[in-house]
């Protein structure tokens, strides 16, 4: 049976969908809602997979897409590596090893850091990759509940107005970080939000002109993103939030939103891995998870 590589980018229709099957096997995502994705024009256009075909079947994967992230104060062209999948009937082959030499060999000489999540770091070790190690920032609450100024609405991912309105929160996003923050994640979120645990949990608040990914539980304000189109401050978020907390975990690096060297933290189960050097010394960081790739 002929075995072939193909990597395609741009990436061309026949290519695309002959991942479908191999994402449901794999990863149990299924077809008609990748269809949904594409259709809908979220799928990043920068998409770039590396696919083994035995004849015209996908039967192992790894995904390219870039990145830009702000690290230590400056913007960063980065990479991220997604999609890694192999056919269980066909792991044990060399397929994965193969793809990824082939991958880092074409990104290394162009990107300084590389990125990709796992839940089993040590597959990836060997090639170089380490674990970002991650926090959650605890604060007590800000929230005057005398001058509470709630104004969040619940958005539907499935309407095209409210769809509008997350695209033009990136469009002129201000980052929650200068130390440490994926941008142009977009097309991640896109992805997260056909999760209900994400789509349930997202709010925009027009006098903040920012989209906001939250909970509220135990009376712990729990933040795990926000993309707001201006600067505004951790009260501002508190304010607008009508439930009643005592306590703010924030699940992504916050030091645009508030002071975070007197910030309690704690770690985090993150799946974050880079290749290269960050440039971060001794300063707690975390990665949204609304922008997993």
């Amino acid at each position: 049976m002929e075995v072939t590589l193909q990597k395609s980018q741009p990436l061309n229709k026949c290519h695309r969908e002959s991942l479908y099957p191999l994402f449901e096997q794999v990863f149990g995502i299924p077809a008609q809602m990748l269809q949904d994705y594409y259709d809908r024009g979220f799928w990043n256009p920068n998409y770039c997979p590396y696919t083994i075909f035995k004849e015209n079947r996908a039967v192992a994967n790894v995904s390219v897409i870039p990145m830009s992230w702000i690290l230590d104060g400056k913007a960063v062209a980065a990479a991220g590596i997604q999609s890694v999948m192999t056919l269980p009937s066909e792991r044990g082959k060399g397929y994965m090893k193969k793809l990824i030499n082939l991958v880092l060999e074409d990104l290394t000489d162009q990107y300084t850091f590389i990125f990709l999540q796992t839940e089993t770091p040590a597959l990836y070790e060997k090639y170089g990759f380490g674990k970002v190690e991650e926090h959650i920032f605890v604060t007590e609450a800000f929230q005057n509940l005398s001058m509470r100024s709630s104004s969040v609405k619940k958005l539907d991912f499935s309407k095209r107005s409210d769809v509008e309105i997350i695209q033009s929160c990136f469009v002129s996003e201000h980052s929650n970080s200068l130390i440490f923050a994926p941008l142009n994640y977009e097309h991640s979120l896109y992805l997260n939000l056909y999760n209900p645990f994400f789509s349930e949990k997202l709010f925009y608040s027009e006098s903040l002109e920012s989209l906001l990914v939250y909970e509220v539980k135990d009376q712990v304000l729990v933040l795990y993103d926000v993309v707001s189109k201006s600067s505004i401050g951790l009260a501002d978020i508190c304010s607008a939030i009508p439930e009643v907390f005592k306590s703010v975990e924030i699940h992504f690096t916050p030091d645009q939103l508030i002071h975070t060297k007197d910030l309690q933290t704690k770690k985090k189960e993150g799946t974050l891995m880079v290749r290269g050097k960050l440039p971060i010394c001794n300063q707690p960081i975390s990665f949204p998870v609304t922008a997993s790739f």
